[in-house]
């Protein structure tokens, strides 16, 4: 059996960081037989979407989680703050684990492979680099997960001339929304500088009410709404746009693990949770101000300048 130790966070976001190391120890070090995960939240409606996950079991207490480990082959520890079912583990099974750990303390006697953790690094990276170090092989590996998915998808898209990506939700709250009105004004006048006829996919969560309601009364032909769709269909969108633009939300990593042209509007610089690389970019407001200072024109100007890179 392969057995997974999920990071202790709820948030969509963090757990979707998580699903390319998740499909590299499937195909690499599992033989391919489908993975339990256990989480100390309940996240199974994520990973019950994942085919080579067999199941997500909430687990409440560490008892719970040190007896399954006793019927594990491989095991992936994913919390770096808690060792102690790595050690057991040794102890009892002496079977393969691999692990993102703290500091090197005892990972040659614990861990066949494992990699440090550095809170300035993306996280999907940095659990990635558990078994891959080379660039080029991690940047594939962040994607491939998501090329799987979207190849799974029955969202029926149409061929369009140049297709934009929106993201305006948040499950974090306003703190961490740009605002719906700002995306449709920064999409405008970026399509408009590029001459080119668009449409825009606007991609918003079921929480999302206002959102969700002002789209709706808009009624323009050149838009699509999607709520609530799958990641099969998420991964598939995110690879069917031209361009993305997205709050620093959940959905925003399938955009950057797929690395896609990708401009992402944070509240505060968070190299955790943004993937550098040469199709991506963040805009911030300034220190102590709010993200709504942030001007639709700031925006426009950053996102036609990264489509022209890449001509």
């Amino acid at each position: 059996m392969n057995l997974a130790l999920l990071r202790n966070r709820p948030h969509f976001g963090a757990q979707i960081t998580s699903i390319p190391v998740l499909f590299y120890f499937f195909n690499n070090y599992g033989n391919q037989e489908p993975i339990t995960l256990l989480a100390k939240n309940d996240v199974a409606w994520i990973y019950n979407q994942l085919p080579w996950i067999e199941e997500c079991i909430h687990s409440k207490n560490k008892f719970e989680e040190l007896k399954k480990l006793r019927h594990c082959d491989n095991l992936l520890n994913l919390r770096p703050s808690d060792r102690l079912p790595i050690i057991f583990y040794k102890l009892t099974k002496n079977g393969r684990a691999f692990e993102l750990v703290k500091n090197d303390f005892l990972t040659n006697l614990l861990s066949e492979k494992h990699n440090i953790l550095c809170k300035k690094e993306y996280r999907a990276l940095g659990y990635l680099k558990i078994f891959i170090k080379e660039e080029h092989a991690l940047l594939e590996a962040l994607a491939a997960p998501f090329i799987a998915l979207a190849e799974g998808s029955k969202l029926h898209l149409e061929k369009e001339e140049f297709s934009v990506l929106i993201m305006p939700g948040g499950g974090a709250g306003e703190i961490k929304k740009w605002g719906i009105e700002k995306f449709l004004i920064a999409v405008e006048s970026i399509t408009n500088a590029i001459g080119k006829k668009y449409h825009l996919h606007i991609l918003l969560g079921p929480d999302e009410n206002k959102e969700i309601q002002y789209v709706k009364e808009l009624n323009s032909e050149n838009l699509s709404l999607h709520v609530n769709i799958c990641l099969h269909d998420i991964a598939k969108l995110v690879n069917h746009c031209d361009l993305t633009i997205a709050n620093d939300c959940g959905p925003s990593h399938v955009a950057q693990c797929l690395q896609k042209p990708f401009v992402g509007i944070f509240r505060e610089p968070n190299t955790e949770w943004f993937l550098s690389h040469k199709k991506s970019g963040t805009i911030f407001p300034k220190k102590g101000h709010d993200i709504k200072t942030i001007t639709t024109e700031t925006v426009t100007e950053y996102a036609i300048n990264l489509l022209k890179s890449q001509v």
